[in-house]
């Protein structure tokens, strides 16, 4: 290869191997700046290509069928200052909205009536998503929802709430990005793992706190890699950012308890037995984050049961009574371990498909391969990500059955919480022109696969 040619072929490549901590010519500080600098440059391109893979669903017409219509019903009610009781029916306002612009599988019935019976819609027209769901996870949407709009434009506008979470999960992104010292091309694959999964662009393109799983997530991460670099347990601030999770979704626990696995299962494979002197220091802040999510979660479901204006059974009966199970089926938890483990793949093209089996793959090569003895922690945190999925595989379909013998898989929008990590362990694991591809082309090749063929 000409010499000319080589360096035009390197100087990307050696751009993209930037590091934060890298000296420049006045030194580590001046590299560091410019590091950021182009941080947000490449964080903003990529919030872009979400935008644009997310605009068709974003424009949908009607409610979409991850329940949606339950959740614009919760946001509805925080504008107007109460959180909705369980038991409690869906507002007039939410069923004019309903009929108006129509919901999946059900075409819009008009806008002239003044009263709708609630009994006539999903669940018997309970407001479901009051059971168990906290507020904190509806936050941006209650800047974007405008509560009086009849129109498909108003749903629109509300949805734009999802993208606000995008934003903010970027940003603590970039946070870590500069923590762990990673380089551009390695900040890029995770931003690219994290905010264009099919599964995540879905959820920021519509009304539900599914959105925020991936900011609790980095939330989650960037707590600890903070103690960790002070050197300090921080199991105060550890327990306020595990209730502010708990209180956003409560299955978003399954991060800092992957958290916790990674530090446990880490100890394990060095045989180390920590000493009551250091204890608290490697193990304070995500068992803080894990017993925090928890009890914030279990809080939550306390006050709603006292409450509840019936009682939750017949709620959760209304919404779930249609699939029933006299056991807890062992094929209802290995569907969902393999829908958490389904999180980049998507029906528009097989690149999807393609992207997933890299990413999850490369977990488990760095579980299984000898070769990465030598990288412990990312071993760790590997087998860390498999255990919490496993554990959310259980979990879901265990509570679920013994709500009423209901028999449900986890879906795989609830494991998006994990991405960050997921993203890290697979930028560490990847040499330069490997993660170029599995990080930035393959993804970027189904994204335009999927704009190019028109598919949400």
């Amino acid at each position: 290869m000409p010499r000319d040619l080589r360096t035009l072929v390197n100087a990307p490549i050696a751009w993209a191997q930037s590091r934060p901590s890298e000296p420049g010519a006045a030194g580590t500080a001046k590299a560091g700046w410019w590091w950021l600098l182009w941080a947000c440059v490449i964080t903003a391109a990529v919030l872009l290509v979400s935008l644009a893979a997310s605009n068709h669903q974003r424009h949908e017409a009607g409610f979409d069928v991850f329940d949606e219509g339950a959740h614009y019903d919760y946001v509805l009610a925080l504008t107007h200052g109460h959180v909705p009781a369980s038991g409690a029916r869906v507002s007039q306002t939410t069923l004019r909205m309903l009929s108006c612009v129509g919901a999946f599988a059900s075409p819009p019935h008009g806008c002239g009536a003044l009263y709708r019976n609630p009994e006539h819609y999903a669940a018997d027209g309970y407001s479901y998503e009051a059971v168990e769901q906290p507020p904190l996870g509806y936050l941006p949407y209650l800047l974007t929802i405008q509560g009086q709009g009849y129109t498909e434009s108003a749903l629109v506008d509300a949805r734009w709430g999802g993208f606000i979470w995008s934003v903010v999960g970027a940003s603590v992104l970039v946070w870590i990005g500069w923590m762990l010292d990673l380089t551009l091309l390695e900040l890029c694959a995770v931003l690219v793992i994290c905010l264009l999964s099919p599964v995540q662009i879905h959820a920021t393109a519509t009304v539900t706190n599914d959105s925020a799983a991936v900011p609790a997530g980095a939330a989650v991460l960037a707590t600890f890699l903070v103690s960790r670099r002070r050197h300090k347990a921080m199991v105060g601030i550890g327990l306020i950012v595990g209730l502010l999770v708990g209180f956003m979704k409560g299955f978003f626990v399954v991060a800092p308890f992957v958290v916790l696995a990674a530090v446990v299962l880490s100890d394990v494979a060095a045989r180390r037995r920590p000493t009551r002197a250091d204890f608290w220091q490697r193990y304070g802040c995500p068992l803080a984050m894990t017993a925090g999510a928890v009890a914030a979660y279990a809080a939550w479901l306390l006050l709603q049961d006292a409450r509840a204006v019936v009682p939750t059974g017949v709620v959760l009966h209304a919404l779930q009574g249609f699939s029933t199970t006299s056991y807890l089926r062992p094929s209802t938890i290995f569907t969902g371990i393999e829908d958490e483990l389904s999180g980049l793949i998507s029906s528009a093209t097989p690149l999807y498909w393609l992207w997933n089996l890299a990413v999850y793959g490369s977990l488990a090569g760095v579980v299984l391969l000898r070769g990465t003895s030598r990288k412990p922690q990312l071993r760790a945190a590997a087998s860390a990500i498999f255990v919490g999925v496993v554990a959310l595989g259980i979990a879901f379909p265990l509570l679920n059955f013994i709500e009423g013998h209901y028999d449900f898989a986890t879906p795989s929008r609830y494991a998006l919480s994990l991405l960050p990590i997921v993203g890290v362990v697979v930028a560490r694991t990847w040499r330069a022109q490997a993660l170029l591809f599995v990080g930035v082309l393959l993804p970027g090749l189904a994204v335009i696969a999927q704009l190019v063929g028109g598919s949400p």
